[in-house]
């Protein structure tokens, strides 16, 4: 079961991680598209990446 919760938990989680390194590295230099991308409101994404996590953690314990 803890394989399931690493796969659930922590794939999101290491994404959300390195995208937030990388914009924080490399956000003058990223692609044209990435940079229109990085001044939207980050609202949206943090709802996104909330709502994935929290999802796949609920599937997890609902299967225990």
């Amino acid at each position: 079961m803890l394989r399931e919760l690493v796969l659930a938990i922590g794939i999101p989680l290491a994404l959300l991680l390195l995208a937030v390194l990388a914009m924080e590295q490399w956000g003058d230099r990223l692609p044209a598209w990435l940079q229109r991308l990085a001044k939207r409101p980050s609202w949206v994404w943090n709802t996104g990446i909330g709502l994935i996590i929290g999802l796949s953690l609920l599937r997890w314990l609902l299967q225990r």
